[in-house]
């Protein structure tokens, strides 16, 4: 796939990457296990308010969409902090999860699209979300579970796998926290990702929801952040 940016800048310092972009966003976003910094994006709430980390609920997850227009995120608050974790990719990359931010460092945030055959979000039921209470597949409660194909992830440590046919963790995304005024920010997405096979999966469907020149678009500086039942018309628990 072609690559539209301006600017492609690695640096050294923890095998970090940084892309400006314009345009569209670039197809492949980031290498196995890179952290890439896109658009610092605060999260906000349907009347454009910031959201405000104390305030989240902890019952359920909230959905994003992060680095672009059309890429599904979920914005977990798991209740308890949640310390750094080394990872590792499908393709043997290790990389360091950067554990929870906030206020209490139980904040966590991951690309929505399952790490097995990319079951994401839609409007009218998803198959993939965190479930705080006790997931009868998982047998634990806090998870986020994809009942598409059984894959099941720990937010509290990286999305690693717990079990299932996922080959690797969720990507992460970056989240920034300011304690000025209890926000929150994305700011970037490190980690396996699946996004090229996403977009060659369901480009009609992405065009069809977004627009057929914006579904790759980078997002603005600030996304709009809403419960994941509130998105979906059903979330199917497993």
């Amino acid at each position: 796939m072609s690559m539209d940016r301006r600017t492609f800048i690695r640096t050294c310092t923890g095998t970090v990457a940084t892309a400006a972009v314009a345009g569209t966003l670039i197809d492949r976003l980031a290498s196995a296990g890179e952290l890439v910094s896109y658009t610092k994006s605060r999260l906000v709430d349907a009347d454009g308010k910031p959201i405000k980390a104390s305030a989240l609920s902890t019952a359920e997850a909230y959905l994003f969409n992060y680095p672009m227009k059309s890429a599904p995120c979920l914005l977990i608050k798991l209740g308890s902090a949640a310390n750094p974790t080394d990872l590792k990719t499908e393709a043997g990359e290790v990389y360091t999860w950067q554990g929870g931010v906030g206020p209490d460092k139980d904040i966590v945030a991951y690309c929505a699209i399952c790490a097995h055959q990319m079951a994401y979000p839609m409007k009218n039921l998803t198959v993939i979300s965190y479930q705080a209470g006790q997931s009868e597949r998982a047998g634990r409660k806090g998870v986020i579970t994809c009942c598409a194909h059984g894959s099941t992830y720990d937010p509290a440590k990286g999305a690693a796998v717990v079990f299932g046919p996922a080959p690797q963790p969720l990507a992460a995304i970056k989240l920034e926290y300011d304690p000025a005024d209890d926000s929150l920010y994305a700011t970037g997405i490190y980690g396996g990702n699946r996004f090229d096979d996403f977009i060659k999966a369901y480009k009609a469907d992405l065009m069809a929801q977004f627009g057929r020149g914006e579904y790759k678009q980078p997002v603005d500086a600030t996304v709009q952040t809403v419960l994941l039942s509130k998105y979906s018309g059903a979330v199917v628990a497993c």
